[in-house]
């Protein structure tokens, strides 16, 4: 069963020791035992233009502030109970870079973050949280400010149907198992239901009507069909996951299938929010020799809409724009 092993958690100036996303980090990592490490990323001394208006030299005002930022954040630590070793990791420069940077560095296999607005449709494209979802290599969870400390219902969204090449398709059968194995772990500590989702349209359907007299048979006809596809294959990844699990397990966590006709971008948000949940696990593009920036225009979409807290994967092999 996939767990977490070495886990970060980028704290904001007025995280503490109640903030939700920072107890549910806590609880995680040590559902986990896992190395867990406290990052804090300080805007660069030199662009903040401090030294020019204080007469204080870069160096003295950057020693003083990772002193400071360093015993808060020790504080933080020992605020835990029962006792928990934690790391703490003070940069300067950009939040979403340097957050990068000490992925690569430390190998975290985790990154948790408070979303910048509490709401996602506040949240602008370019924001640090777009740019971690975007460009980090790791897992990126992103939660909201008001983190419910137990979670109900997790949904998962999986990739089904046949239109990827053979070695996208490869990537894209392991993102899913990925994000089965993560989403199932969650929803087993958490004791939540876990919703497994997918959204399919059939291409072309809007223009039938050019080819044959009753365009609306012919199009119920495909939609029947291809959701006869997609439920074979649902079921297919269930079996798959009973199998990683285990019977016992599977049964008891009795996950709920929804395969549902429509634009992706269009019906997940709308089962979200219907459902009230609290994190959404999603994949980002699954496609080979794509370097960078992986996260397609279907997932953007969905993301402004959400209400919930969001936990985004890259597929195997994702390389970094951002630099070590």
């Amino acid at each position: 069963m996939k767990k977490f092993n070495n886990i970060v958690y980028v704290a904001n100036h007025d995280t503490d020791a109640l903030s939700p996303s920072f107890v549910q980090a806590v609880n995680l990592a040590k559902a986990n035992q896992a190395d867990f490490t406290l990052l804090q990323v300080h805007p660069d001394i030199k662009s903040a233009g401090l030294s020019h208006l204080t007469g204080i030299q870069e160096e003295e005002i950057k020693s003083k502030l990772l002193k400071h930022e360093h015993e808060r954040l020790a504080a933080l630590i020992q605020s835990i109970e029962p006792p928990f070793n934690a790391s703490i990791d003070i940069r300067f420069g950009k939040k979403y870079i340097e957050t990068i940077r000490a992925v690569q560095d430390k190998k975290f296999d985790l990154v948790i973050k408070e979303v910048t607005h509490q709401d996602w449709l506040d949240r602008l494209l370019g924001s640090d949280d777009m740019h971690l979802l975007r460009k980090c290599p790791s897992p990126v969870w992103l939660m909201k400010k008001n983190e419910k400390p137990k979670y109900q219902h997790i949904i998962v969204a999986v990739d089904l149907g046949n239109e990827f090449e053979t070695d996208d398709q490869k990537i894209n059968d392991e993102l899913n198992k990925t994000l089965l194995a993560l989403s199932s772990l969650l929803a087993l500590s958490a004791m939540a239901t876990l919703h497994v989702v997918n959204a399919y349209d059939v291409p072309h359907t809007g223009f039938i009507g050019l080819w044959v007299e009753q365009p609306e048979k012919v199009e119920k006809q495909l939609f029947e069909s291809e959701y006869r596809n997609r439920r074979y294959q649902m079921n297919t990844m269930m079996e798959g996951l009973k199998q990683m699990l285990g019977e016992e397990t599977f049964d008891y966590l009795s996950p709920q299938t929804h395969i549902i006709p429509g634009a992706a971008d269009r019906e997940l948000p709308k089962l979200a929010n219907s459902l009230g949940a609290d994190l959404m696990v999603m994949g980002t593009v699954a496609r080979s020799g794509v370097a960078g920036v992986i996260i397609g225009n279907t997932a953007e979409t969905i993301l402004a809409q959400l209400q919930c807290s969001v936990l985004a994967v890259k597929p195997d092999g994702f390389v970094s724009t951002i630099s070590a």
